[in-house]
């Protein structure tokens, strides 16, 4: 792990006191069992939080997709994926392009997500409004888009097992 991907965060209430580092899951999990353990009424917070660990996110996904010299491919067939399914794969792979530092931006602009689903400008437009609506996607500025930690969830649960069988 990097230096600059480490995180470290001091808790201190009271008497009680802890020092958690590590990558932003490992210690966003750490601080909320903390929290929880020591303020019981936030247990039901934990209970309703949801998070992606990106490790396991990327373990999960290694099958479907690698990270070569030149970026991030889909090593399976996606013909079979409606367009909603093909714009949450290609947001899942520029997810892991920037989680594993071959991009910059963990953003797709709407024409990378035309040409990749070589569906109509309208089509996908229309399947991304959509998308915001219902949390999958969050549009981050004009033409721009990411996948949501919602989206994460929702594709490993119902794309991915389409993909890996």
């Amino acid at each position: 792990m990097s230096e600059e991907s480490i995180v470290e965060v001091r808790i201190r209430y009271r008497d009680l006191e802890k020092t958690v580092r590590g990558n932003s899951n490992e210690v966003i999990r750490e601080v909320i069992n903390f929290l929880s353990e020591h303020f019981p009424k936030l247990n039901l917070i934990s209970r309703l939080t949801l998070t992606v660990d990106e490790e396991q996110l990327l373990t999960t996904c290694s099958n479907i997709m690698k990270v070569t010299p030149e970026g991030v491919v889909i090593t399976v067939p996606t013909e079979n994926l409606t367009d909603r399914e093909l714009i949450l794969l290609h947001l899942l792979k520029t997810h892991t392009g920037y989680i594993t530092k071959k991009l910059d931006t963990d953003k797709a602009m709407i024409g990378d997500l035309i040409a990749y689903t070589r569906k109509p400008a309208g089509t996908v437009a229309g399947r991304i409004s959509e998308m915001c609506t219902e949390g999958l996607v969050e549009r981050i500025g004009k033409g721009e888009y990411r996948i949501t930690t919602y989206g994460l969830d929702y594709f490993i649960k119902n794309i991915y097992p389409k993909l890996s069988s």
